[in-house]
């Protein structure tokens, strides 16, 4: 079966008991709130969790206007960035849609809009369709208590997809800052 919009947002309806919609272009409230939710929904989801299937890799190069001071280059973001996984870098910071920092070029991971709902695992989807229940069900129901319900649910599915993210990636090792209290004893 496909992924789409509105197989999650119809199952974010079914979460919160309301009927069912065929597309967002219908003519009916719940078709409406749908439609001015979901893509902000879909932003903050993906920005809440380092997704593997909205995970991209790029090489940034710099602009040629620099900060005024502190940083000697800046490189701009890519349009569909929403979250920083790595930069490569060990000093940066990220200001008005740029990373500023003391390099040449950015060796950049990162959570891109990925708003092609088909190739999303089943915890991202899972996931979408709880919040856009918990943000959905007062508007919709008048009651809050699925939507609280639902809010819930997503808390326990975040923490869920971060066990996963660490069983998907390979460790690292440890790495101990300088100190006069390693090596010693008691």
């Amino acid at each position: 079966m496909t992924t789409t919009k509105i197989s999650i947002c119809n199952h974010a309806l079914s979460l919160i008991g309301d009927r069912s919609i065929s597309s967002f272009e219908e003519e009916t409230t719940t078709a409406e709130h749908c439609r001015n939710v979901y893509d902000q929904t879909r932003k903050s989801v993906l920005r809440d969790h380092p997704w593997s299937c909205a995970k991209k890799r790029t090489i940034l190069a710099p602009v040629t206007t620099y900060p005024a001071f502190g940083y000697s280059h800046s490189f701009p973001l890519p349009r569909d960035f929403l979250r920083l996984i790595d930069a490569g870098q060990c000093k940066f910071e990220i200001e008005n849609r740029h990373i500023l920092a003391n390099a040449e070029q950015i060796k950049l991971i990162y959570v891109f809009d990925n708003d092609n709902e088909d190739t999303w695992d089943a915890t991202l989807v899972e996931a979408m369709a709880l919040k856009l229940a918990s943000r959905l069900c007062k508007s919709l129901t008048g009651s809050d208590a699925a939507g609280e319900s639902a809010k819930a649910e997503y808390e326990r599915q975040m923490r869920k997809a971060r066990s996963v993210n660490a069983q998907e990636r390979q460790s690292e090792d440890m790495q101990y800052a300088e100190s006069s209290y390693i090596g010693s004893r008691y």
